[in-house]
């Protein structure tokens, strides 16, 4: 779970069996000839008991090298010919595992029925995709009227479909450089994972032991850096978070590079690898000792791993996809997510990212670019090419466009996994086993980092300003009810901090999907990166009056020019902080009759001139007191002010309780001779309002 899917095929392969398997072959070949009936049997029922207790063992490599023995002896049972072809339909080796399927089925029969299903994934993953189809047909007619307790005849159906699609598709190739990294991070064994920190260097999941068995040690998190045209290991990534006891990879940074996530590997009680999501935050320019997350997003019952970030648009905060096999998944594993709550410093209640992502096959592999809110992952439940192919959907949390496979030759009949992209390029990584991968036994067994750039248009840049229009009304309103004496703004000057949206616009249905968040910078400009050839509507946040709206469609776009959205001209909200004085009893939180009053005649007429305005009330007090204590109590004179608020029809999602304790002074709590201040005192316990945001404005999880 760590790298793939298959808990059994990728930790077992070692350099050594295969020079003894090798050698074995070859003297079984020499020795069987001229012996007689009797001993021949005797050899083949040998085999069959080591090969069988090898299985038992878990031991893949030696089940085969006996199976493989019981047949040079000249054994014929289909039901050994079926395991074998299983053990190497395993191990990825298709072109063995499809030779022994043939035997088996050969002529076909009811009772091998399975064998002809996996015959027909096979043929997918060789790419002999009408030969699939054939055998998919061929199972669903063998199995008709049968028990299926793991659907295969629906699954058969839609390989079927998938078969022809990429028959369709066959001829379909964009222009992309893809490379193998090199011997220097590819070993013989799987190596996984790739995370791009930057152009220049990566992180990435191996085991680099080319002699020792691997299933005695445990893969770890490496380093690798860019040197002219050649990527270099650099050897372990330093710091706690590797651990020998476990498995480790998968690694993923936050999106403000502070935190780094991944996943480790053990037993649990049933004796079944379980992984666990990690997490070290970053201190100086080291990592300090990881924490597990704690429930709800490990559970020891299920696998939690392959971590991937997002960010909340509207808070900032991180989104947490990772991939489970939890229940509630529509497949094996399925693609969940999390938000982050600031408040309470935890991850919330994992949900499924839904049927647009997940399906009834299995799911892995996230990577989410934030810059344009593309999710990456694999699957071998889409239509695709064979195998685990990539796909792609932008959007977050539970809201996405329809999937797409990315083009050959990224994606290829073999098993294609962890796409990542270098930010802000049309470059970047991902693994496979097809054909050029350094591999100890074949051309399918083990995963190889490649990476990949695309030649062609894959990003257009897009650019837009906004500047202020100033409405004299509000100006007007506000300093008459508070007297606030604010300067009219000058008009037509550029506006920071502005939030933008972007939404990009399905083909078929026209669905807007949030796919992008930014604000305007000081000189009010903005920026996205979109794809080619799609719709989008990009929304300027106008702060309670109508926001305004671009529509921009990318169809014919050039690549080498930036597309401007031109200029917006908004309602600048000015920046207001109406003080009111609120009475409370001594030591008291309770809103007493004159301080309702004050609120019905001060605060809820602001809710009226901003019906969209999300107001923070912030309450004050002297320094009597612990600052302690000062903090809880203005907390809850805050609070009592929101309830209010709320019971007076004021929408909580509105309203904000900030207590600030003692920090904040507008007068001396004493006089110069250190004597008390009752005047000063009075003016610090005070109630603040101060529009801090704007309802409506993100839609992250509908």
């Amino acid at each position: 779970m760590l790298y793939a899917l298959n808990r059994n095929h990728s930790w077992q392969h070692w350099a050594e069996e295969l020079i003894i398997l090798c050698f074995l072959v070859v003297i079984t070949q020499i020795c069987r000839a001229g012996e007689p009936a009797d001993s021949l049997a005797d050899h083949q029922k040998d085999y069959k008991r080591k090969a069988r207790w090898a299985e038992m063992k878990g031991d893949i490599y030696e089940a085969i090298y006996y199976y493989e023995a019981y047949f040079e002896y000249g054994g014929d049972e289909k039901k050994i010919a079926q395991n074998l072809a299983d053990l190497y339909f395993s191990t990825r080796d298709y072109e063995r595992a499809a030779s022994f399927y043939d035997s088996v089925l050969t002529p076909p029969a009811r009772r091998y029925a399975s064998a002809c299903f996996r015959k027909g994934v096979v043929c997918m993953n060789l790419g002999e995709y009408e030969e699939a189809i054939a055998s998919f047909e061929l199972f669903r007619k063998l199995s008709r009227g049968r028990r299926d307790p793991e659907q295969l005849r629906r699954q058969a159906r839609t390989l079927i479909e998938s078969a022809g699609w990429a028959l369709a598709h066959k001829d379909s190739v964009a222009d992309v450089t893809i490379t193998n990294l090199g011997r220097s991070v590819n070993r013989p064994h799987i190596e996984f994972s790739p995370f791009p920190l930057d152009g220049s260097i990566l992180i990435y999941g191996s085991l680099v032991e080319d002699t020792i068995p691997p299933y005695r040690n445990k893969r770890q998190l490496y380093l690798a850096e860019k040197e002219g045209d050649a990527w270099l290991s650099e050897g372990r990534l330093e710091g706690p978070v590797n651990d020998p006891e476990y498995h480790t990879g998968n690694a993923a940074l936050s999106v403000d590079g502070n935190r780094l996530y991944f996943t480790r590997c053990r037993n649990n009680w049933r004796d079944e690898q379980v992984c666990e999501i990690y997490m070290s935050e970053r201190i100086g320019d080291k990592w300090a000792e990881p924490v597990k997350l704690p429930y709800p997003i490990n559970d020891e019952n299920y696998t939690n791993t392959q971590p991937a970030l997002g960010q909340n648009y509207r808070t900032g905060a991180d989104i947490l996809y990772f991939v489970s096999d939890r229940p509630g998944s529509k497949g094996g594993l399925d693609i969940w997510y999390s938000l982050y709550d600031r408040k309470e410093g935890i991850f919330g209640e994992p949900r499924n990212a839904g049927s647009r992502i997940n399906t009834r096959g299995n799911e892995c592999c996230p990577f989410y670019d934030p810059q344009t809110g593309t999710l990456y992952f694999s699957s071998g439940g889409h239509q695709g090419f064979g195998g685990y192919d990539i796909y792609k959907s932008t959007g977050a949390a539970r809201k996405w466009t329809e999937s797409v496979p990315l083009p050959k030759p990224v994606n290829s009949s073999y098993d294609d996994m962890y796409f990542t992209v270098i930010r802000g390029t049309a470059e970047g990584f991902f693994t496979s086993n097809r054909p050029g991968s350094f591999t100890m036994q074949n051309g399918s067994c083990c995963d190889d980092i490649f990476y990949y750039r695309f030649n062609e248009c894959t990003r257009i840049d897009l650019k837009g300003t906004v500047v202020n229009i100033t409405s004299y009304d509000i100006y007007n309103e506000l300093n008459a009810r508070y007297g606030l004496n604010l300067a009219y703004p000058e008009d037509n000057v550029p506006v920071a901090a502005i939030p933008v949206q972007l939404f990009q616009l399905e083909d078929d249905t026209k669905e807007e999907i949030l796919i992008a968040q930014t604000k305007t910078d000081e000189q009010g400009f903005y920026y996205f990166v979109l794809d080619p050839e799609k719709e989008y509507r990009i929304v300027v946040k106008n702060y309670g009056f109508f926001d305004k709206i671009r529509k921009v469609n990318t169809r014919g776009a050039r690549c080498n020019e930036i597309f401007d959205a031109g200029t917006v001209k908004i309602n600048v909200i000015p920046e207001i902080a109406v003080r009111f004085n609120v009475y409370y009893e001594h030591d008291r939180s309770r809103l007493t009759r004159e301080a309702k009053i004050t609120i019905d005649t001060l605060l809820l007429p602001v809710f009226d001139l901003f019906p969209n305005a999300v107001i923070e009330i912030g309450s004050h007090t002297d320094s009597t007191g612990t600052d302690a204590y000062n903090d809880k109590l203005s907390q809850r004179r805050s609070e009592s002010v929101v309830k209010y608020l709320t019971e007076k029809g004021i929408s909580p999602e509105r309203l904000v309780a900030q207590g600030y304790g003692e920090k904040f002074p507008i007068a001396p709590n004493t006089n110069p001779d250190g004597s008390d201040n009752p005047e000063g005192r009075q003016l610090n316990r005070r109630t603040e309002l101060k529009i801090v945001g704007e309802i409506n404005t993100f839609y992250l999880d509908e």
